[in-house]
């Protein structure tokens, strides 16, 4: 599943210049792993087994975002279109309602 595009301009550059300036220091090595490994995957199900709990599908109307956690509330979330990630977000949802944006 190929990644197609972004929400976030800070993943963004990460994965296309390696350019970390637009997310959190501490979460660089991790996100650049988890978009390599979101780009070669063929299906959420080998996001579920290479993540276990970290890896969910949202409910409710958020139904269609997969999520991701980097760590404590800061997640990359994306939805699937045409076999390919699209819309990754990267944000600390804490409190917030995560909603499908299609």
């Amino acid at each position: 599943m190929a990644i197609k595009n972004f929400t976030h301009k800070g993943l963004k550059n990460l994965f296309y210049k390696g350019d970390s300036s637009g997310v959190q220091p501490i979460h660089t090595t991790k996100l650049e792993i988890m978009l390599d490994t979101i780009n070669a995957s063929h299906h959420p199900k080998d996001l579920k087994a290479i993540y276990g709990k970290k890896f969910s599908e949202k409910t409710g109307s958020g139904a269609g975002v997969f999520s991701i956690e980097v760590s404590g509330n800061w997640r990359v979330t994306f939805e699937i279109e045409d076999d390919g990630a699209v819309l990754l977000d990267y944000r600390d949802y804490h409190g917030k309602q995560i909603k499908a944006k299609k």
